[in-house]
């Protein structure tokens, strides 16, 4: 007798009563889905990454090298949920046509969708595979991804093809850029506060950082590449400050100052030559010795062709004469590595991401059911609508 299935609603519901924030744990969740996907033909793979987190595979069929069939990817954790909410945020409320939890938007609405869809696989195996790929801590940088692409075993082919379903409104995009994360450092000496000579203000240091970087933005909104054309409301590369931190007390001259930025990089930039540029500015109006820059993330690009097969699928679907390219990041950067040729496609709107009473349309959530369904179908011969 075959394990039953809940509707996609049904199951999104289980998802986000499940608290993915990415501080905790996601091993429950990862357990639910594990469960959930225990069925015939279906082989689940489980990674670890980092403290109590995990990386999921699962696919139907064999990953022969051949590449061929479809690769469904998503992430199971959340940001925090904050305040502002008008309900429980790990209970799913239907209203207005609209499904609230945080996750529903971004992104346990696409899981729901592709974890069925894996379900469904397993009653009607097509002749090529399917896979699904979801991973922990895209939010904190795509270190999950990062960790599966080390850990993939190299004798191992998943499916070139590639659907992302981050929530684009069903709109294809073939490209985002990169984003590198740094922080400037800068060292001063302490003193007593009622006589500044005596030491070295490192809050006064970063003023003058905050200066170069400033004129840094402007020129960067300037740089152009091959890729420009594609992203067309934000065709540079983007710099910017996103904390500061500093100074003790009241009377004691800050010894230590910190700046953390970001920069999303066009996916065709030279992210070292962006970085040395950065550096020289700074070291033309700091004094040697007092400041240090330190890179701690680095979220690479992702660059589809479009001429890709996947890319001319998800166009076609909707009716899309040609892809675009987003400023925000996923895990296609470091999925890439593995030779997935990927697009962000999903249902629900980005600026639902992130915010209190986050939600999902219904009507999203059930086009993009369809769509899945039928790109699942073309690509592995099975899986369409149930």
């Amino acid at each position: 007798m075959s394990k039953p299935m809940l509707t996609d609603q049904e199951l999104l519901s289980r998802l986000v009563s499940i608290d993915t924030t990415s501080e905790l744990s996601n091993r429950p969740i990862i357990d639910f889905i594990c469960d959930y996907l225990d069925r015939p033909g279906l082989t689940v793979r489980r990674f670890e990454s980092g403290l109590d987190k995990e990386n999921l595979v699962v696919h139907s069929g064999s990953l022969d090298g051949s590449g061929e069939g479809l690769t469904l990817s998503g992430h199971v954790d959340c940001v925090p949920v904050g305040t502002g909410w008008s309900a429980d945020p790990h209970e799913l409320h239907e209203r207005d046509g609209r499904l609230f939890a945080r996750g529903a938007c971004d992104m346990k609405g696409f899981d729901a969708l592709a974890v069925n869809a894996m379900a469904r696989a397993s009653e009607s195996p097509g002749a090529k595979p399917l896979a699904l790929v979801l991973t922990c801590d895209e939010e904190l940088g795509s270190l999950g991804a990062a960790s599966l692409v080390e850990q993939w075993p190299a004798d191992l082919v998943l499916p070139r093809s590639t659907i992302i379903g981050e929530p684009t409104m069903l709109e294809v995009v073939r490209m985002h850029k990169g984003h590198l994360k740094f922080t400037i450092r800068l060292t001063g000496a302490s003193g007593h506060s009622g006589t500044p000579t005596s030491g070295i203000n490192a809050v006064e240091l970063a003023g003058t950082a905050l200066h170069v970087i400033r004129g840094l933005v402007g020129e960067f909104e300037n740089k152009r590449t091959d890729t420009s054309p594609i992203f067309d409301s934000v065709p540079h590369p983007v710099l910017a400050v996103v904390g500061i931190d500093g100074g003790a007390a009241w009377n004691i001259i800050p010894e230590s100052a910190e700046i953390r930025c970001g920069l999303r990089v066009m996916p065709d930039q030279d992210v070292t030559a962006l970085l040395d540029e950065i550096r020289g500015a700074l070291s033309s109006e700091l004094p040697d010795g007092r400041w240090s820059l330190e890179v701690y993330n680095d979220n690479p690009p992702m660059c589809t062709e479009a001429d890709t097969s996947v890319n001319r699928l998800a166009c076609e679907a909707v009716g899309q004469s040609k892809s675009i390219g987003v400023s925000y990041c996923s895990d296609g950067g470091h999925l890439s590595r593995l030779g997935l040729e990927s697009v962000l496609w999903g249902p629900g709107s980005i600026a639902q991401a992130h915010q209190p009473d986050e939600y999902i349309a219904v009507e999203q959530f059930l086009k993009g059911s369809e769509l899945l369904a039928d790109a699942i179908h073309i690509q592995c011969g099975s899986g369409g609508r149930s």
